[in-house]
This record gives C-alpha cells, structure tokens and sequence, in this order.
C-alpha cells in the first residue's frame, strides 16, 4: 500500500468536518508546548514589554505569511500544477508547520540552545541540542494528547514533513539537522513520501522557512527601531551611516563563514534601494504618524517578498522549488544583519544574554546531579515517570538518557520559569513550599 500524506503513525483515520490539516493544526493550538512560546525570548526577554515579538507572536506572524505563501501559489492556474507536482501544497500543512517550527527553543531562545548543546554534546555526542530537532521531538514524542498515547500529537505524515527545514539526522560537521537519533522512527515516517536518501526539504517546508524569514526580519527591525536601536531614520538619510553599517555587516558575514554572494558596490545598489523607500526620516517617538509609517513599511516589504516568490516547476534549478529575486533574498539577509549589528550585538544585550546562559548552565548541573543521585523529585511528573519506566525495564538510566531527559526538562520552561526556578534552587529567593515547581 503506497505511503499517503494524510497518514498518522498511530493508523488513527478519524475524521470529521475539517480537513486532517486542520486537525493538524488545532492539535497543536491546543498543546502547553504553543502555549509556552508567549514567555520565551524571540531577541530580547517578553518580559521587556509589548514593544517586543516574543515567540508566540512571532510563531502566530510567520503562520500567516507561510498560508498567505501556499494560497498565493494555489490561486495561480501554472503554479497550482507545479504544487501538485512537488507532491501537494496544502495551506493547512504550511500554516501548522509554521505554528510547530519554534516549538523546541529553550527559555531564552538561541543562547539557551547554544548553550545547551555545549552541555549536552560531551555526554550525548553529535546529536547534541538543536531546536529544529527539539521541535521535531516535541510534537512527535513529547507533547502529551491523551494518556498512554506514544506519539505526541500524532501529527499527520504531511505536516511532520513539513517541519523539517533540515530533514536528516546530525552529522559530523553539520550544525543543522532536523531530528535527534532516538527520534529516528518518526523521521523516517515523515519521509516515507520521499526517494530513500533524499535530504531536499519539501515544497511546504521550503514554504514555512522563507515565510519564516520574512517574518522575524521585518519584525524585528520593527521592534529594534522603536526600542531606539536600530537607526531606521538615520539609514533612510545618511550615506555614512549606511557605508558604516555594510562594511560590518559584510565583516561579520565573512567571519561567520556565509559572506555575501555580491559584491560591496553591488550589494550598496541593493541597500541603497531598500533604504530609500524608507517611509521614516526621524527618530521612534509613537507619534501617529510615525506609527502609521512603520506599518506602511512592514507592510510593503512583507508583500514584496511574498509577491514576488514563484514556485519552480519539479525538479527546480539546482534542487530549488522556489524562485525569490536575488535582491528581496538579499534584502532580508540585510534586515537581519540590522539586528545583528545594532542589537544582538550591543554590548546591554550581551551582558543580559551572559547571565541567562548562566541560568540555564546552573538549571542543567543541579537537574544532571539529581538524576544522577536519582533524586527525581525536582523533575515534572512527565519526566519522573519516563525515568522510573527506564530504570524499572533497563535496571540504569546511562549518562546520555540522562543529559536528554535533563535538556528536555529545562526546553519546558518559559523565561520566567526558568528564573524563578534558579532562584529558588541556589538559594537567591526560596520562594513559598506551596509554589509548585511546575505546573
């Protein structure tokens, strides 16, 4: 029987008025693990006010745009035969890819993700830590659906494709990868619609990350102009202070290992034209008219770059599915750099990131002692019985079951959990015994 997209590991071929994408969809809605984003870092802590995406608002826009992406191409009489051709293009998948795609960033985003895999690398190997493949483990082991139930949400063969940006294993000297080796089963499922050995990413997958590029991009040059830091008004103006700016964005990119493929007098010809159209010329102070500018900006670029992207006939041009103008992929490569030079790299950002990594390298010593010592009472109830269940049928709980269950505590946590929590466990504020630990 040939393998369908519509598949769910668990046989389950329920059905009622919506679609299995939709089903799809509300499943995850309806998981903590969504829920949880609200309090975790996108750049800066949610905790810094509403002026700041966190990661549900940034989940919930990149949602949006990725739909708006696979309904575009839908609507359009050649590239609704190209979809079908890439195996199928469903809005739904596109859009509950997009809502799982974050779902394994720690409190604290990319530090805590860094710093995890620093910790769990020299006990677990390659595999490490990676937020792809924690999002992948997440929906198909680790969120809970119903009791008893091994599957995680049970999510259908042509979403969990659909998350995978990096559908292979880890790899030696490969950074990015799309599941963990314990999670192998579940990869191997969502793939099953692909020739064996086929690490190309899926149309909807390719779909859910430039849609995701797009979004955090934009928004976060939104955030970053009217937090005072990212100079919109002077770049909109001032040649010097855009030479300035390109000159480190291209040392940074080098120093990186993913330079601009232009030129710098190319490249200056595409941010030149980017910032002339620029609709502010001073700096953020909330006034209506600055407000009203800001959204016509964010709302310009995010049309000019779903706009202008075409689904490529199968097989594409150099394994690609879809076509985006060089100079729109160079210009939100360029928003990003934005963020990069004027925010993650100012030196207030750097010293809050400092202690949030020391929270989380702090949280992971005190968790990796009390497994150790078998001390199960500071772990989720979730976790306790998964540890109880390895050592009841294996007699021991080795060294690297150990880091995972620990990496897998600490990924449940929102940024204000995981505060509290080292607070209370080094003594810094005990809080109240009726304070549960979790919830």
């Amino acid at each position: 029987m040939p393998f369908r997209r519509e598949d769910r590991r668990s046989g389950d071929k329920r059905s009622d008025q919506r679609s299995t994408g939709q089903r799809d969809r509300d499943r995850i809605l309806s998981a903590a693990a969504f829920r949880r984003l609200a309090g975790v870092t996108q750049v800066v802590s949610p905790d810094e006010g509403e002026i700041f995406h966190n990661r549900l608002t940034h989940t919930l826009k990149v949602a949006q745009v990725a739909r708006r992406l696979a309904e575009m191409f839908l609507s359009r009489k050649r590239e609704a035969k190209y979809a079908a051709e890439w195996g199928g293009i469903d809005p739904d998948v596109v859009e509950s890819a997009a809502m799982a795609h974050d779902l394994g960033h720690p409190p604290f985003g990319h530090v805590a993700e860094e710093e995890l895999n620093r910790l769990v690398s020299p006990v677990i190997g390659m595999d490490g830590y990676e937020g792809n493949a924690q999002s992948f483990r997440i929906i198909t082991r680790l969120a809970v659906r119903r009791a008893d139930f091994p599957y995680g949400l049970d999510l259908t063969r042509a979403t969990l494709d659909a998350t995978l940006k990096y559908p292979r294993l880890a790899t030696a000297g490969v950074k990015k990868y799309g599941a963990y080796r314990d999670d192998q089963e579940a990869l191997t499922f969502a793939r099953a619609l692909h020739p064996a050995g086929n690490t190309q990413p899926s149309a909807e997958a390719q779909l859910m990350d430039w849609a995701d590029d797009i979004a955090y991009s934009v928004h976060d040059t939104e955030d970053f102009y009217r937090a005072g830091l990212i100079p919109l008004d002077r770049l909109a103006v001032s040649s010097t202070e855009r030479d300035q700016f390109l000159e480190r964005a291209i040392r940074r990119r080098r120093s990186i290992g993913k330079p601009f493929s232009e030129p710098p007098a190319e490249l200056k010809e595409i941010f030149d034209r980017f910032c002339d159209w620029l609709p502010t010329k001073e700096q953020y102070s909330g006034t209506r008219s600055q407000r009203g500018h800001l959204a016509e900006f964010a709302s310009k670029a995010v049309s000019d770059y779903v706009q202008s992207t075409r689904l490529l006939r199968p097989p594409g041009r150099g394994g690609e599915t879809l076509d985006i103008p060089a100079d729109y992929r160079t210009q939100v490569t360029l928003l990003k750099e934005l963020t990069w030079c004027y925010a993650i790299d100012n030196p207030s950002l750097a010293g809050h990131q400092f202690g949030q990594r020391k929270v989380i390298r702090t949280l992971f010593e005190i968790f990796s002692e009390a497994a150790r010592q078998r001390d199960w009472g500071l772990f989720p109830a979730q976790f306790r019985e998964e540890a109880e269940d390895v050592l009841q049928a294996e007699g021991d709980l080795p060294p690297a079951r150990c880091a995972r269950l620990v990496a897998d505590t600490i990924t449940t946590m929102t940024d204000q959990q995981a505060v509290r929590l080292y607070q209370r466990l080094t003594g810094f504020s005990l809080g109240s015994v009726r304070d549960p630990i979790f919830s």
